[in-house]
């Protein structure tokens, strides 16, 4: 996701949660996190993981498809959920240590510029 695309969805949030008159604390207590947390997401300082943004809308009742009106079209949103999908499941077979280097690997690849 590029910097314009986490703004557009940092944007969303705010503003679906601001239409349900929801303090930012509000929310976050409705989706067990942080308001810290919460306000990272909105100043487009971090992106949220899928559970989160499932979380969230469900909290504030809209379609996840409202907070994802970003720029790319269905099938590359698709492609890239079933991406996530098939890394989070091998994730979940490493061990404590491969955890540990695989995170060391992918912070990594994150500061990379593309």
């Amino acid at each position: 996701m590029d910097d314009a695309q986490r703004e557009q969805l940092a944007a969303a949030i705010r503003a679906a949660r601001r239409s349900k008159g929801l303090t930012q604390e509000e929310l976050a207590e409705r989706i067990n996190r942080t308001a810290a947390s919460l306000s990272n997401l909105e100043r487009a300082r971090s992106l949220p993981s899928l559970d989160t943004l499932v979380l969230i809308a469900e909290a504030l009742e809209v379609p996840m498809s409202n907070l994802m009106e970003i720029s790319i079209s269905r099938s590359q949103a698709r492609s890239r959920i079933r991406e996530e999908n098939e890394i989070f499941d091998m994730i979940r077979s490493l061990t404590t240590e491969q955890l540990r280097i695989a995170r060391v690997q992918i912070e990594a690849l994150s500061s990379m510029k593309k």
